[in-house]
């Protein structure tokens, strides 16, 4: 089997053994093809349902991939030399291969190739059955509506312009281009919501252009955008205290909270203080600072955040947390490891596994929604905090009103308690109603839809103590009392200027 079989086998044995997301495996350094190894992990999790039916069509085919199968009281690490998950793998990225591939075959030789293209024949029947059954045409219409990849559903490209290496003016397009040198037959336009973000056509291949691989540019999602930006650069830019990342790997919001609180003039150095409980990805963090310029401000903490001493004297200027916890990645339509999770909420591609009952999924949300809750609560409990932006990339309500509803709960004993503030005043889908949130509440909250809103799936929620929220009321009003005074100076200035 090749080379590039074997890595997107061990990718996928990683999906379906939760140790790790999609982008933070296939870009793990033991992996060599990254690029290739992504779009062969991508597409084979993208056809799964159809593969699943195919084999499932051909018996013969079905009992030796059947015996690949992992147990259901399997440990979640196999201590053989070959687990039986990884093979199984391998049987449908080869299923993939020579089914929907580019070329239509299977690369390289070994047992898996021969025992599928002893069925060959057998899968291209099944593949037309489908099709006359199902009453369609091609291929991509025998996928789940969201598995398909129609042109209507590619998302933009987005990039993150990063002012700690680009110091030029960055107003217009114009002055875009020039900065990061695009060529003129490349097009994008400002993001009307997100500060220093450019929209690029769908499709748009960045990854090797000189100001992505220098760190100028940082490919990002639009949404992933909105936690650090709420929290930084649309708020808090009288607040110059330090900033915690609770759950910082791999590092994207991280280098922009970097670069937001790079900008402040402060008598002390703002630092960031990102955490994550894995070195392996806290590595990965490590890099990506040195390569946005960051690593100057972000000390990366190898501990977990609920561990963190809040009365640590070193914590003593944290007045910002940014938490993004771990979630089920329902939103996250341009990436597809999240489909294993809406499958099946467990381990291995087995139909025993896939078939599981709803209260084995709601099992799996409200673990996560624990967690959630937990680390909201502990950024609430520092005693100097005063402003927390709550994020993630999950479409479901238990995982964000509900954790939010529990959290002011909880927090409203305390003797200044939290309270929601609208974030992104102009984006127009917020959160919704739900019991013990009311609409004005909701109001607050941000939800953004992976097509209609064309970016990934997700959720933010801005807090502020009581007291700051007074301050910045106040702050506000001074300057928008000083706002009118300088218009009226410069009226009553024009107005002498006039000829009599």
């Amino acid at each position: 089997m090749s080379t590039l079989y074997a890595e997107a086998a061990g990718v996928l044995e990683g999906l379906f053994r939760h140790s790790g997301g999609l982008k933070s495996l296939t870009y793990a350094d033991k992996i060599k093809s990254k690029r290739n190894c992504f779009a062969l992990v991508c597409q084979t999790l993208r056809y799964k349902p159809l593969l699943d039916q195919l084999v499932a069509a051909v018996p013969e085919l079905s009992k030796v991939v059947k015996k690949t199968a992992p147990k259901k009281d399997a440990p979640k690490k196999d201590t053989g030399n070959k687990p039986s998950s990884l093979q199984m793998a391998l049987y449908y990225i080869a299923i993939y291969d020579l089914m929907f591939g580019k070329d239509k075959k299977i690369q390289g030789g070994g047992f898996v190739k021969k025992t599928v293209l002893s069925h060959h024949n057998a899968l291209k029947q099944a593949l037309v059955r489908l099709k006359v059954k199902a009453k369609v045409a091609t291929d991509e219409e025998l996928l789940p509506e969201e598995n398909r990849m129609s042109e209507s559903q590619r998302l933009p490209r987005y990039a993150r312009i990063n002012t700690l290496k680009v110091t030029e003016p960055i107003h217009d397009v114009a002055a875009v281009r020039a900065a990061l040198r695009l060529p003129d037959d490349v097009s994008f336009e400002l993001d009307a919501h997100v500060r220093d973000l450019i929209v690029f056509p769908p499709g748009t291949e960045l990854h090797t252009h000189e100001s992505v691989v220098s760190g100028r540019l940082i490919l990002q999602d639009k949404a992933s955008c909105f936690s650090a930006f709420v929290l930084q650069g649309e708020r808090g830019s009288d607040d110059l205290g330090d900033v915690i990342d609770a759950c910082a790997a791999p590092g994207n919001k991280t280098s922009h909270a970097a670069m937001l609180v790079a900008r402040k003039t402060s008598t002390r150095p703002i630092k960031v203080f990102a955490f994550d409980r894995s070195a392996t990805r806290l590595d990965l963090l490590k890099r990506r600072m040195k390569g946005a310029g960051a690593d100057g401000v972000v000390e990366a903490c190898l501990q977990s955040f609920l561990d963190v001493d809040v009365h640590d004297p070193k914590y003593a200027h944290v007045t910002s947390i940014l938490l993004d916890p771990s979630c089920s990645g329902s939103g996250m339509s341009n990436r597809l490891d999240h489909l294993l999770e809406l499958a099946s909420m467990k381990q291995g591609f087995e139909d025993e596994y896939e078939a599981s009952d709803a209260s084995d999924v709601q099992a799996r949300l409200q673990s996560l929604a624990d967690f959630q809750l937990e680390a909201l609560r502990k950024a609430f409990s520092f005693p100097h905090v005063q402003r927390v932006a709550y994020s993630t990339c999950s479409i479901f309500e238990k995982e964000n009103e509900e954790v939010v509803v529990a959290a002011l709960r909880a927090s409203e004993a305390a003797q200044t308690p939290f309270h929601l503030v609208k974030a992104l005043p102009t984006w127009p889908r917020r959160g919704v109603v739900i019991p013990g949130l009311s609409h004005d509440q909701a109001d607050c909250l941000v939800r953004a839809n992976g097509l209609e809103d064309g970016t990934n799936g997700f959720f933010v929620a801005y807090f502020e103590r009581s007291g700051a929220k007074r301050k910045r009321e106040k702050t506000e009003a001074q300057k928008e009392r000083k706002k009118r005074k300088r218009k009226a100076c410069q009226e009553r200035k024009t107005a002498g200027n006039q000829p009599q």
